[in-house]
């Protein structure tokens, strides 16, 4: 009996063994796309962390069991499942995604499924950013993403665009977002980051999105991940780009005849015979005044730069036709200011990658060089970049990150100060008839010490007297030279099934020095011998941040839970100085100099602590719940230096149902919501006439001076010390859905109220101070966003996408702050063209309203409002809500009527807002085999803009002061005229260029932003050739803009004004190529 159980018990050993071997085995097989071997593809046996990867030809070889699921997955393509049966091997061919990134996007301290992310997040990949020609990279933002506005205030190479989520966060406080680096808060220049090291940038919008980031998410969040090697080969690539910068956006047409203009002239100086009050001529005497003053030192063009050979106007002039005579001959020939300031300049730029991945370990390391030279003379930005960043997994346990980052920068950007030393003013406005080089009395130029010509400093000229910007641009230097270095280091550790630890520290550090130099023998610094300038900042900055994070699914319940401690710090270190008498006129040197001017240095410095925790919660992957709350005390603040913010969010993917299963219409259909309180530490003060951050707003600030040999000490700013936070609380509703294989489309609507807006209350005299930085007032942003993206056509060989992204805004400030002098909210508060009050925008005008020209007298005129005092007398109204703050009784008995005296007109809203109806992007993507194209173009639509710069060229000053625009021929000349522009008098007729709806300008544009066509080699071509990757692209950048007048630009500021001293964005050709080993 006994052996019979023994050898029973030996044959259900044996069959236990042969069922083992049975069920363990070896699968291998080749992965294909389009019928090439795809290398670096991940096979992992799902559930489990057990996998490999695909060789160079695509091949694998796995250890698997019957009934088990590999998953073959590789970026930008679909995943591939496949149940292991009994054969010994399997092929497998994948295909693209469009859409893959956005199936996984990136948020706040971590990652999360599109589908189950109950917030607004806008992810855009490296193809689209590597797109676009931008030594920024947050430029490559421009027209991606709804309710995002990317704003190039400059055209100067190496500079940081000014970015704007959601309408305007505050009105006198902090309106940018938050930048997040590899996990870290980022406080240096963006620019410093090279954009061909970049994976992908997340902008985050609602308060489900930025409120994990506390007081510094209230404007939105922009995170940017750079690149790692994970899930590749290893691999080298080689990018290198030539283009070509220019100036192809329209300027201002103004009169660019040296005759036309001095015709114009004399007819001023007629004008001014005839309408001064102390002359008051006749035709004829007006004449003569005209003839013997067009040039002359007091009231016309100075004589040195009469350009003609004739001795006065009434030579050059024939009165009877008020042309040039027939027969006048010129002296010299005065240059085009513009052909010498702006020329065609030399792009070239060079990335070298290299990168891999092993079972535990990746790498992804660059070298970066760009030469971006600007179209404005001697201006360019030079950059050296290198990247390492290092993942590897020294244990079970362990995963572990290192990613650096260092900069070398130099910056040259002469000509661009907002003063007479700016170029752009200068070629834009400059009458046509002064010379860029000095002449002798025959006409000659004359000889410069340099070896070429003097330039012309304008002694005695009417415009720009001493001064020349494009001559200073070429003696002079505004460099500035910037090393900047980023890192940070992050570690997770596996605590449990589905708990981990993670830590994370990194920070910032850059010094940069900027030079500038005068020169010795010309210009401004002259007479002292020439100066140098020179300003040395440093910023560190670090963030560390320690969370726990639990993980894990229970059946039909999902759920993930954060908790975590944070503390970052802030210091920023100036130190500047100037010494003049120069011993070596090129050298910026302080030693190179013998006086010294008196200097100054100082600290700004922050530290922000914060608690937070987070918890997603979804249950059968169709209902989700989110919800987070965060603690952070700032140092900025001195009796209310902590604030809580927080959010909740909810989302429903309605496909999921069961009820939906049966319909075609819907692919995707998800309804979202979210609530929550974000903040804003950030205030600001003036300093030397400038609004600059304030870093201790709830301090006294007192300055230390020399006074008679002696220390001094005196109070300078007044600081308020319950300053606090501003507090944005924001609602939004959100849909999201797909239309079969043909559209997904997003819409959102939101609602955010911001309060205790930082203002700048006045106060009495007796105070002692004129004003205190208050929390006071509320403003409400809400808007709806949408996109749309169709899929016109996909089959195996093309593609066509159409996507079209919008916004429309609207802004009110609900309460103004409350004014000391009468207790009460302030009734308006009149920033330049813009008036702040209850019930309006930030962007409503407030100005005074133009009338047109009076037909018999060719005047000006403006609108004046009057009102019927007691004694029943018309009094006239200088601001109009003020009045009727004041005097609402008397609404009733306000009239209007035309005045040509500007400085009674009536101030007042009129009616017109800076903010659009309707503005985005739209971009094209298409292809065929190897060749792929896209287009983008940005729009606006509705709302108008104060053209600044136009209003100066219409002015009316003293003849030789000014360049004219072209519209001044249709100026008044004689009784009768129906005009829109008044006659011209040299000066006599004052307030032409001031504030009035006359210079109102229809802010609508479209642009077109970027244009790629680039080709790829077909992967057999290229194998043979020994190559992994091959591609040729060209693509243009900022190519064209069609707006109400050419040379008016209202996507270069905020609220679309123009600015004579803007450097106008490059426009840029550019071809390049690319090699993948």
């Amino acid at each position: 009996m006994r052996s019979k159980i023994k050898w029973i018990y030996a044959c259900i050993m044996i069959l236990l063994v042969q069922v083992g071997f049975a069920q363990e085995k070896t699968l291998s097989g080749v992965v294909t796309e389009d019928g090439m071997p795809l290398p670096g593809v991940t096979v992992v046996i799902q559930g489990t962390q057990e996998g490999t990867q695909t060789d160079l030809d695509g091949k694998y070889t796995l250890k698997t069991k019957p009934g088990q699921v590999l998953v073959f997955s590789f970026i930008g393509m679909q995943d591939v499942k496949y149940t292991v049966g009994n054969a010994g091997m399997h092929n497998v061919t994948m295909s693209a995604e469009d859409n893959v990134l956005d199936e996984v996007i990136v948020v706040g301290y971590g990652t999360a499924k599109k589908e189950s992310f109950t917030g607004s997040a806008t992810q855009i990949d490296s193809k689209r950013i590597e797109n676009k020609n931008v030594s920024n990279a947050v430029s490559a933002l421009s027209g991606e993403a709804a309710g995002v506005r990317v704003i190039t205030t400059s055209g100067q190479p190496g500079s940081e665009p000014t970015v704007r989520i959601r309408g305007f966060g505050s009105v006198n406080g902090n309106r940018n977002p938050l930048y997040i680096v590899d996990g870290v808060p980022f406080m240096g220049s963006i620019s410093s980051i090279n954009p061909s090291d970049i994976g992908s940038m997340t902008v985050l919008k609602d308060a489900t999105a930025t409120a994990i980031y506390g007081s510094r998410g209230a404007n939105g969040v922009v995170i940017i991940n750079t690149k790692t090697g994970r899930g590749s080969d290893s691999f080298i690539e080689v990018e290198t780009k030539t283009g070509v910068n220019w100036r192809a956006l329209p300027r201002y047409d103004v009169i660019k005849s040296p005759e036309r203009y001095a015709e114009l002239s004399w007819e001023a100086a007629k004008g001014f015979g005839k309408y001064h009050p102390s002359l008051l001529y006749e035709d004829a005497e007006a004449t003569d005044w005209a003839n013997n003053t067009l040039f002359h030192q007091g009231y016309g063009i100075h004589p040195r730069y009469n350009m003609w050979n004739v001795a006065d106007g009434g030579e050059l002039i024939d009165p009877t036709t008020g042309r040039v005579r027939p027969g006048v001959t010129r002296k010299y020939n005065p240059e085009n200011w513009e052909d010498h300031a702006f020329k065609a300049s030399i792009r070239t730029e060079a990335n070298l990658t290299m990168g891999g991945s092993t079972e535990k370990t990746s790498y992804f390391s660059s070298l970066g060089y760009l030469k971006d030279e600007g179209y404005s003379v001697n201006s360019d930005y030079e950059r050296l970049t290198a990247r390492l960043n290092l993942q590897h997994k020294p244990k079970e346990w362990l995963d572990a990150k290192m990613n650096l980052g260092y900069t070398h920068a130099e910056t040259n950007s002469p000509g661009q100060t907002e003063d007479s030393g700016s170029i752009f003013w200068f070629t834009d406005n400059i009458p046509s008839i002064y010379p860029l080089f000095t002449r002798d009395s025959k006409g000659n130029k004359i000889p410069d010490i340099y070896g070429g010509s003097q330039y012309d400093y304008g002694s005695g000229r009417g415009f720009g007297a001493l001064t020349n910007a494009i001559g200073d641009a070429m003696y002079g230097k505004d460099k500035s030279t910037k090393d900047e270095i980023s890192a940070n280091a992050s570690f997770t550790v596996d605590i449990y099934d589905g708990l981990t630890f993670e830590t994370n520290i990194g920070g910032q550090f850059y010094s940069n020095t900027r030079d500038v130099l005068n020169s010795v023998f010309y210009g401004s610094a002259a007479s002292m011998g020439g100066s140098i300038y020179k300003v040395k900042s440093e910023l560190f900055t670090y963030n560390w941040t320690k969370m726990l994070r639990y993980k894990n699914v229970f059946g039909d319940h999902g759920l993930e839970v954060l908790a975590a401690h944070e503390n970052s710090s802030y210091e920023f270190r100036v130190n500047q100085m100037s010494k003049n008498a120069l011993a070596d006129p090129s050298s910026t040197q302080l030693n190179n100099a013998a006086i010294s001017s008196p200097s100054a240095g100082w600290l700004d410095q922050y530290a922000l602590e914060s608690y937070f925790a987070k918890v997603d919660y979804d249950y059968q992957g169709k209902y989700y719940l989110g919800g987070v709350i965060r603690r952070d005390g700032s140092s900025k603040f001195k009796n209310d230096k902590w604030g809580t913010f927080g959010s909740v969010g909810a989302a429903w993917v309605v496909t999921r149902e069961e009820f939906m299963m049966d319909q075609n219409l819907f692919s995707n259909l998800k309804v979202k919501a979210s609530y929550g309180l974000t903040g804003d530490q950030t205030s600001y003060t003036m300093i030397d006439g400038k609004n600059v951050e304030a870093y201790h707003p709830g301090e006294n600030l007192w300055q230390v001076w020399n006074y008679n040999g002696g220390l001094a000490i005196y109070e300078d700013k007044v600081g308020n010390p319950d300053l606090t936070w501003e507090k944005s609380k924001m609602f939004q509703v959100g849909l999201e859905f797909s239309l079969g294989q043909y559209i997904d489309a997003s819409v959102d609507y939101y609602l955010k109220k911001t309060d205790d807006l930082i203002f700048n209350r006045k106060l009495g005299p007796s105070v002692g101070y004129e004003g205190l930085t208050v929390n006071d007032g509320r403003l409400t942003n809400q808007g709806i966003e949408f996109n749309v993206v169709g899929h016109l056509l996909k089959t195996k060989d093309a593609y066509i996408d159409l996507s079209i992204n919008g916004e429309h805004l609207k802004n009110k400030l609900n309460n103004m702050p409350i004014d000391p002098m009468t207790n009460s909210e302030k009734p308006v508060d009149i920033g330049g063209v813009f008036g702040r009050a209850a019930g309006h925008s930030i962007g409503d005008f407030y100005m005074r309203e133009w009338a047109g020209v009076d037909a018999q007298t060719g005047q000006a005129q403006w609108y004046m409002y009057t009102y019927k005092d007691a004694n029943g007398d018309r009094q006239k109204i200088e601001s109009m809500t003020d009045f009727l703050d004041r005097n609402p009784n008397l609404a009733g008995t306000i009239e209007r009527e035309t005045t040509t005296s500007y400085a009674d007109a009536t101030q007042k809203f009129v009616g017109k807002s800076a903010i659009p109806t309707l503005r985005g992007g739209i971009n094209l993507n298409a292809g065929y085999k190897g060749w792929e194209l896209s287009v983008q173009a940005l729009y606006s639509l509705g709302g108008y803009a104060y053209d600044d710069t136009y209003a100066g060229l219409m002015d009316n000053r003293q003849i030789g002061g000014n360049n004219w625009h072209k519209d001044i021929e249709n100026r008044w000349q004689k009784p009768g005229d129906i005009t829109d522009v008044p006659r011209l008098s040299s000066g006599v007729d004052p307030n032409y260029a001031s504030i009035s709806t006359r210079y109102l300008t229809k802010a609508d544009y479209l642009s077109i932003n970027n244009i790629r066509l680039g080709y790829t080699l077909p992967k057999n071509v290229v194998k043979n050739m020994g190559l992994a990757d091959l591609s040729f692209y060209v693509s243009g950048d900022n190519l064209f803009l069609f707006t109400k007048r050419d040379g008016f630009n209202p996507a270069t500021n905020e609220f679309g004004t123009s600015d004579t001293y803007r450097y106008s964005p490059l426009t840029t050709i550019t071809g390049g190529v690319r090699v993948k080993f």
